[in-house]
């Protein structure tokens, strides 16, 4: 009732909408019907009609995204499917590749829906014991991080110079590999001039732009989170075995 504007009322909507059950409806009628004049019962009458329209809005709204997510799931899944619509698991590298660029051709649609529509998918596979299907909505999960990561260097201005430049390529490489060629891209950076300190480095400039910039508790946030912190330990774990050899 305090909202100053529709866009202000629409915005509150918007961040409160698990409230408007049946308890919340029922409030609003009773304020209505104990109105002290014609114009206040008028006021909270027309209020509760633009509410539920509102409501109405956003969930019609919501439900499209979802669909339309479960469209591009669909298709990058499909990417790497034979001819009779079946996975082979482990994927072939031409399978992977297809459902790399099939991420890459549907990048505006990357959003939390999809996202939420993985994990969704997910628990469903696994409740019903669909292994496959699980590793299969996992690598969806690993590709989505791995491209969205890459979009922007972890490393600006003197950063991206000398040791800090080629561990910025090295991270730009292991980014855009499945992460089963990780052990081997990471042995040629170990085996190069870049050191753990800077391959390291560039990781967690990127996990800092990921905590920072990405809203708090998402989806987005948490695969890429995930994704970074699997590829940390990975790089840790193979200067380690350098170290020992040697």
């Amino acid at each position: 009732m305090g909202a100053k504007s529709q866009q202000e009322l629409a915005k509150l909507v918007a961040e409160n909408l698990l409230a408007f059950d049946p308890k919340f409806w029922l409030r609003m009628a009773t304020r209505a019907d104990a109105a002290e004049s014609r114009e206040e019962k008028d006021r909270l009458t027309a209020l509760a009609n633009t509410v539920m329209t509102i409501v109405d809005t956003i969930v019609a709204r919501t439900n499209t995204q979802v669909a339309d997510s479960s469209k591009v799931l669909q298709a990058i899944m499909a990417a790497a499917a034979n001819e009779h619509g079946e996975w082979e698991l482990p994927l072939s590298t031409e399978k992977a590749d297809a459902m790399r660029r099939e991420v890459a051709k549907h990048e505006g649609a990357l959003d939390e829906a999809l996202l939420s529509n993985a994990f969704a998918w997910m628990r469903k596979a696994a409740d019903d014991r669909l292994d496959g299907m699980v590793a299969l909505l996992q690598k969806v999960l690993q590709l989505y991080a791995g491209h969205a990561l890459s979009k922007g260097s972890g490393g600006t201005g003197r950063q991206a110079e000398g040791e800090g430049g080629a561990a910025e390529e090295a991270v730009q490489r292991l980014l855009a590999a499945d992460e089963d060629r990780w052990d081997a891209l990471l042995s040629e950076a170990v085996a190069s001039e870049v050191s753990e300190a800077a391959l390291v480095g560039a990781l967690r400039r990127r996990m800092e732009k990921t905590v920072l910039v990405l809203p708090s508790g998402s989806y987005a946030q948490r695969v890429q989170a995930e994704y970074l912190s699997e590829l940390e330990a990975r790089a840790t774990k193979a200067f380690q075995n350098a170290n020992q050899v040697t």
